[in-house]
């Protein structure tokens, strides 16, 4: 997907890198995620760690029940 610049419509360039990923517009430099389908990049390890843990606890306790 190609994006126009939401704050100058120029034709943006696609920049992938990693969970950075997205595109800039070379003519004002504004950044956008929305052919990402968020505005906000996806979390990362350490961010996503204590649900997993959270998750990991619950399935323990439902398998400790059976």
């Amino acid at each position: 997907m190609r994006c126009g610049c939401p704050q100058c419509g120029t034709y943006m360039v696609q920049r992938e890198s990693g969970l950075e990923s997205g595109c800039v517009c070379p003519f004002c430099l504004t950044h956008c995620r929305d052919c990402m389908g968020t505005d906000t990049p996806p979390l990362g390890a350490e961010e996503l760690a204590p649900e997993a843990r959270l998750r990991q606890r619950l399935r323990e306790l439902e398998n400790e029940e059976d």
